[in-house]
């Protein structure tokens, strides 16, 4: 079943790291920006259309190529940035 992961970017590294450790390194992780508590519907809304096509993209492509696309990303915050390990 296509199922779509979204996480703030505070948590996209451990999210991945958790990923890994159940020995699925390439699952795809849609990320928005922290936080989210606090947030006014209209923030909600921004949030969610800014990753509403990758949700999309996650939710219909081939599994193959999600792993492809996704394995390796989001493995060390950078301050406030995620930086992605090249391939």
């Amino acid at each position: 079943m296509p199922t779509a992961v979204i996480c703030s970017d505070e948590f996209a590294p451990l999210g991945r790291a958790e990923s890994q450790t159940l020995g699925m390194g390439g699952m795809p992780i849609a990320v928005i920006p922290h936080p989210l508590a606090g947030n006014t519907p209209d923030e909600v809304e921004r949030k969610a259309g800014a990753v509403a096509d990758e949700v999309m993209a996650i939710l219909t492509r081939p599994a193959e190529q999600l792993v492809a696309d996704y394995r390796g990303r989001f493995l060390r915050p950078m301050g406030k940035q995620l930086r992605q390990r090249s391939a």
